[in-house]
């Protein structure tokens, strides 16, 4: 590691260009997403929109409720940069879709149409990283208590009292029923398991371990304590909090919905839209039975209705998948949707042929869709219920998609130019949810320079040439 303005040799790359074990290296590797197979075995993985499983009428969808999040951690002082926090942003997006529509119907888009089609709304949190402490307090449970708070304080609409804590209650529980209680399987403080009779019950005004006394905290249930580290970096624990936030977001608009007289002629119209996969991963992966059990609850409500519901998609931006979709775009007919099996994946991601893939993440089975217009769009889409998306009769089985074909022609309504592959609601709740880098970066320094009470210093990178003499 090179001391603080240190610089490298300008050539001091060329003997590692010239090392002949290195060029050999890269002689025997191949790139595993190039392993496409033959144009036989894609094909017999696709299959055309109007030959899937018919569900829902696709024109009965007028509206698109869509979650992004973003987050970002800053040095809190150039001077000490192993003190950071975090901010995290999670926007939801409102697009009524036939406004949207309309709005281009003619020669020349209508700017109020457009506008009325869209609404928007966010909230924002700051987390502390390495080095900020409650007073009294260890890291790890000023952490934990931070994170419980943004949870409580955190309403996922403005006219709504309904806060994500209130969420992951319902989570556990099933529409309309939220749990009142949650019990935890490892004590954060000294390891007592529940499996071992210690009792580890949390509510939302947090709970007591019955071994050694210690409070919980419902954010205790995210586990993302376990990932924060005291010294170093806590961008990975932050975006786990992130990702559950942007789900509890989402199940906040179900739950809301569901509890409406109208509720029926909501989820009817309504598709709900997260980006990226409808999966979580690390400490938050048993979530995943949570989110996937309500949404059974929610669509055999929905069969009771003569409904399919919820229409509920992840659509991914960026990634492996989204490369590989690139690669094999044009061997996908226009209009075709393509299953990718397990045996195709653990081949195109280089895992064991026996790999059991997204048993333990993901709560949808990830497709590639070629709309109409030829662009590719990787989205994971949840089976009906009984059937799991990565094991099991029926996880690789089109029928066992029957909310599938709706999604696809929506979502081929609503592709926009402005960026590669994308859709409008997605491009949109991005917009609300970035925090920029750069400028942006520099702002929320100084805003926890503020905010702690430290000088603010010039939050430009300073040349060793031009730096004060000391």
């Amino acid at each position: 590691m090179p001391y603080s303005n240190e610089r490298a040799n300008r050539l001091g790359h060329v003997p590692t260009v010239n090392n002949v074990a290195v060029q050999n290296a890269f002689s025997r590797w191949v790139i595993t997403t190039a392993q496409t197979g033959d144009k036989s075995e894609i094909a017999s993985l696709c299959r055309s929109l109007d030959s899937l499983p018919e569900g829902d009428k696709s024109d009965q969808v007028s509206f698109s409720i869509t979650v992004d999040g973003s987050d970002q951690e800053v040095e809190v002082t150039r001077e000490h940069p192993t003190i950071k926090t975090g901010y995290l942003r999670v926007a939801g997006s409102f697009v009524d879709l036939k406004n949207l529509q309309a709005a281009g119907c003619s020669a020349f888009v209508d700017p109020v149409l457009l506008r009325n089609a869209h609404q928007e709304s966010s909230f924002d949190a700051a987390l502390p990283g390495s080095g900020l402490i409650l007073a009294g307090q260890s890291g790890v449970d000023t952490w934990r208590q931070e994170v419980t708070r943004f949870l409580s304080d955190t309403r996922f609409d403005d006219e709504s009292q309904r806060t994500l804590a209130d969420a992951i209650l319902s989570m556990h529980g099933r529409p309309g029923q939220p749990a009142t209680s949650i019990d935890l399987n490892v004590c954060p403080t000294c390891g007592g398991k529940r499996i071992e009779g210690v009792a580890l019950a949390v509510t939302l005004s947090g709970g007591k371990c019955s071994k050694c006394g210690s409070a919980l905290y419902l954010g205790d249930i995210l586990r993302s304590h376990e990932e924060y580290s005291p010294e170093g970096s806590n961008i990975t624990a932050l975006t786990r909090v992130m990702n559950v936030a942007e789900r509890l977001m989402t199940l906040s608009f179900m739950e809301h919905f569901y509890e409406s007289q109208l509720a029926a002629e909501v989820f009817k119209q309504t598709i709900f839209i997260t980006d990226g996969p409808l999966a979580l991963y690390g400490t938050l992966a048993p979530l995943k039975r949570k989110l996937q059990s309500y949404h059974d609850y929610l669509s055999a409500w929905g069969s009771k209705k003569k409904l399919l519901a919820p229409l509920l998609v992840g659509i991914e931006k960026t990634g492996r998948f989204v490369e590989h979709a690139e690669l094999i775009a044009d061997r996908i007919p226009a209009g075709n949707v393509m299953l990718l099996t397990t045996a195709y994946i653990n081949r195109v991601t280089g895992r064991p042929s026996g790999n059991d893939y997204g048993v333990d993440e993901f709560y949808g089975r990830r497709f590639i869709l070629r709309t109409t217009s030829g662009d590719p769009l990787v989205i994971t889409v949840p089976p009906k219920p009984g059937v799991l998306p990565y094991v099991g009769p029926g996880a690789e089985d089109f029928e066992s998609y029957p909310l599938l074909r709706t999604i696809c022609e929506v979502l081929d309504q609503v592709r926009t130019r402005l960026f590669p592959n994308a859709v409008i609601p997605i491009a949109l709740a991005h917009s609300a949810a970035a925090l920029p880098l750069g400028v942006g970066h520099s702002v929320l320094r100084a805003m926890a320079q503020r905010g702690l009470g430290l000088p603010q210093v010039s939050q430009q990178p300073r040349h060793p040439s031009v730096g004060f003499s000391r």
